[in-house]
């Protein structure tokens, strides 16, 4: 299990990280506080504060992933 910060600040990278983790095999969840959803459901990321970072557990590492979600990870965190 790994857990990093993203930030998703916009209707398209919401989509584009849901289609992203959707490709995937495994479990993500999105975060902030104890309000938590499904990574790939675009309804249930659409419902998240995206204006500040949210935190991503990835339950299954998978190298692909992370190469492929690097434009939303949060730097310096």
């Amino acid at each position: 299990m790994k857990q990093i910060e993203v930030l998703i600040d916009a209707p398209e990278k919401a989509k584009k990280l849901c289609h992203i983790l959707s490709s995937h095999k495994g479990t993500f969840d999105l975060a902030k506080g104890r309000y938590i959803v499904d990574g790939k459901s675009i309804i249930g990321v659409c419902t998240m504060d995206l204006s500040k970072p949210l935190t991503l557990t990835i339950y299954e590492e998978d190298d692909m992933v992370m190469e492929e979600i690097q434009e939303f990870v949060v730097k310096g965190r």
